[in-house]
């Protein structure tokens, strides 16, 4: 497994961007494995001392242990720690399906039609967009695809919200939630639909979005949940079907500070349900490191 570190002076990294805010790329180890070899490769840059992050939640012991726990399945997470501006990853490189996570692009993209538009989301987007994010339903995807013109309305999301290492499907009539996507492009998607730390949503519209990710069904609150503390708030959605489970969200700190976003994706279960443990497994060790007081 591949972990990575951006923004640090003083972690295990390698070398990654953020799109489109500037950061800082600090010491790097970058650890490939294979089944018959391993190979390592260390590099260094200086980095200034206002940077304090926290250390990486995704050791190589901790990679290795995922890997050898869970073989055959794609594994890849993304954590950007909003008070310091440092991020980490974990197998960096891994494109996976986002099953329902696509549906906060969905999300976003209705709210910028109204945005564009010049008035509130109607009270038929939101009847849609409603279950859409809280309970997941997916026959609200192609209603608000259908009402905005269809196709290419899903490509032209992923374009507008800058999504690079997102290859989206769905406007031939395949099925949206074999879209391909990294961590990286996931946690920059929460940055600018929930915090509008870059990107072309107001507050007015990124508060309907934080409403809706925060109001989610009970039975659908597992995955980066897993251990916050009750006073943190998280908004999240997740997505699930077939052989792939998947939890994104926005942990916020109580008070001024902003807390971290977080993306696990995971693909090559028997069954979805399967994979919930893995992506608590690591949301705990991620929950354990970013919520605890700064060293």
């Amino acid at each position: 497994m591949l972990v990575m570190v951006y923004g640090c002076a003083t972690a295990t990294v390698a070398a990654t961007t953020t799109t489109p805010p500037a950061t800082t790329t600090s010491t790097s180890a970058m650890t490939t494995s294979t089944s018959s070899t391993t190979s390592t490769t260390t590099t260094s840059t200086t980095v200034p001392d206002y940077f304090d992050c926290r250390p990486n939640p995704f050791t190589d012991d901790f990679a290795a242990q995922l890997a050898a726990d869970y073989p055959g399945v794609d594994i890849t997470a993304h954590v950007h720690d909003l008070r310091s501006n440092c991020g980490y990853s974990l197998n960096r490189e891994v494109r996976t399906r986002t099953a329902s996570v696509f549906k906060v692009m969905v999300m976003a993209g209705a709210l910028l039609e109204a945005q564009n538009e010049g008035r509130p989301p109607s009270e038929l987007e939101l009847e849609w967009m409603t279950p859409m994010i809280t309970e997941s339903a997916n026959s609200p995807v192609r209603s608000l695809w259908r009402s905005f013109g269809g196709s290419p309305w899903f490509r032209e999301q992923g374009e507008i919200f800058k999504l690079r290492e997102t290859s989206v499907a769905g406007d031939d009539w395949s099925a949206w939630g074999n879209t391909r996507t990294s961590a990286l492009d996931q946690v920059g998607l929460l940055r600018q639909v929930l915090l509008g730390d870059w990107g072309p949503l107001e507050e007015a519209y990124r508060e309907v979005a934080l409403e809706l990710m925060t109001s989610v069904v009970p039975e659908q609150t597992w995955g980066v949940t897993a251990g916050v503390p009750d006073d943190w708030v998280v908004a999240q959605k997740n997505g699930f079907a077939g052989r792939t489970a998947n939890s994104v969200g926005w942990v916020d700190e109580p008070g001024e500070s902003e807390g971290y976003v977080i993306a696990v994706l995971t693909r090559g279960w028997s069954n979805w349900r399967n994979g919930i443990p893995a992506i608590e497994r690591i949301s705990t060790r991620v929950a354990e490191i970013m919520t605890a007081p700064p060293r």
